[in-house]
């Protein structure tokens, strides 16, 4: 192994262990501001991730920073999620869709509580950053649902059913029965003729 060999190696590792050590207090800062508000002091998020409060601060210099952090986090969480759900066969338009379906109105706990009218997103409130975020989020997805094949309207009414769906999951209104039979009747809408 040459020196530079070495050095290669050596700076996958340190970033490798950066990226695991951001991803870990965001999932504390996720976990601690969930269970005890947008207000937590710093210091314990850093003792929940397993860190210094500076090292805490080496990643996220200031509060905002954090929770723009958390935000993004959440939203990548989310599409992890739904590329969870794509299954590989399905080789026709809506493949993206019915992965949306299945990912935001199946048993996944963390999409239940992130999308829950509660949720964390909401308690953080918004800020430029945030809506930046946001608005990248948005795109993002209006470009995979418009590359996905599928008639416009029919997705509109997909999506948008889908996503009401998964917030009312959280509450009395909608029972484990009615959440499945409008799950059967949305992915049979992906099926285009």
């Amino acid at each position: 192994m040459t020196k530079s060999d070495r050095t290669t190696t050596g700076d996958r590792t340190a970033t490798r262990d950066k990226e695991r050590t951001r991803r870990a207090i965001l999932d504390a800062a996720e976990a601690v501001f969930t269970e005890r508000g947008a207000n937590v002091a710093l210091a314990d998020i850093a003792v929940a991730a397993g860190v210094t409060k500076s090292g805490l601060m080496h990643h996220f210099p200031h509060r905002e920073a954090l929770v723009n952090g958390v935000t993004e986090h959440i939203l990548t969480r989310l599409h992890e999620e739904v590329r969870a759900q794509i299954d590989l066969s399905e080789n026709r338009p809506g493949k993206f869709t019915r992965a949306y379906i299945r990912a935001f109105t199946g048993d996944s706990e963390y999409v239940k509580r992130v999308l829950a009218p509660t949720s964390l997103i909401t308690t953080l409130g918004t800020s430029p950053e945030r809506e930046a975020l946001y608005e990248r989020d948005a795109r993002i997805l209006a470009d995979a649902f418009a590359a996905d094949g599928l008639p416009h309207t029919r997705l509109l009414l997909i999506r948008y059913a889908t996503e009401g769906l998964a917030v009312a999951a959280a509450s009395p209104y909608l029972s484990d029965e009615d959440l499945e039979i409008a799950r059967a009747e949305l992915l049979a809408m992906t099926e285009v003729e």
